[in-house]
């Protein structure tokens, strides 16, 4: 199925609308159009009917407030509204299918422990069929470049040429990270990770002529920690969904953890596992 929309999570907060804006241009840049959605609880959420009446006309104000913001910045975009009964994470999956990626912002602060944070966004990443970005609060000016963290796995070869394409399309360098332990296992158990950054790097040369591309090796035994902090002054974040992680952990739970000290925007790619639209 070829995709028709960027899908945009609406909930009237900072970060939504900078996810908003973010969904726009890059509907704009790929000739595509923008559907914002609201996410109403199911009528039994509620305890009197009327409630529920209540919660949709605010979802369809929330909406037409939001729809006009981007309009008056985007005059040529053409935008759709909906309003859909559910949590925000299934109806987001629901509407995913036929979506080229599908945008939010950071949905809550984490508290001191850096618990609470992400859990939507995170749901989200799992359950929908297209790749997700998450957007946070601006922090620094100025940013500029793509980061891919890779492992060497199938899910990572898919990130790696999403963050090459993201790349290539906004003119930016890209750098391509590789996590090791600093207590790594048994060489038959792990590959090379000179090679392994070596043959990505020329993969991507081949592939992007002309794109600024270098590799980058840490040794580090949180991979959640080096995409983190070397992704702190970057325009984009690219990791994948499932797979394995450079310090053989699930990046599941990797991608959570980025989710909770979010850096930059971050795109979560799809798993090569997960069936096609």
């Amino acid at each position: 199925m070829k995709a028709h929309e960027v899908l945009a999570g609406a909930d009237g907060s900072s970060t939504g609308q900078m996810a908003a804006d973010w969904a726009a241009q890059r509907a704009g840049r790929l000739g595509l159009r923008l559907h914002l959605v609201r996410a109403v609880p199911e009528p039994s959420y509620f305890r009197l009917p009327v409630q529920y009446g209540e919660a949709v006309a605010e979802a369809q104000a929330l909406l037409g407030l939001e729809r006009g913001r981007v309009a008056a910045r985007n005059p040529t975009l053409q935008i759709i509204t909906s309003w859909q009964p559910g949590e925000p994470a299934p109806v987001l999956s629901r509407l995913s299918v036929g979506a080229e990626i599908v945008v939010m912002g950071s949905d809550r602060s984490a508290d001191r422990r850096g618990e609470g944070f992400g859990s939507v966004s995170f749901q989200a990443a799992v359950l929908c069929r297209s790749p997700v970005a998450v957007i946070p609060a601006p922090r620094v000016a100025n940013r500029t470049g793509v980061v891919v963290g890779i492992d060497g796995s199938a899910d990572s070869e898919i990130a790696l040429k999403v963050a090459a394409e993201e790349a290539s399309r906004t003119g930016e360098g890209l750098t391509v990270l590789h996590a090791v332990s600093k207590t790594p296992p048994p060489a038959s158990r792990t590959p090379d990770p000179h090679a392994l950054i070596s043959e990505a790097v020329g993969s991507i040369r081949d592939m992007f002529p002309g794109l600024p591309v270098r590799g980058a090796l840490e040794s580090d035994d949180s991979p959640a920690d080096v995409l983190v902090r070397s992704a702190a002054q970057a325009s984009l974040l690219v990791i994948g969904c499932w797979g394995r992680g450079g310090l053989r952990k699930p990046v599941g739970s990797i991608a959570e953890k980025v989710l909770m000290r979010l850096p930059c925007p971050t795109i979560i790619t799809r798993s090569a596992s997960q069936p096609a639209p």
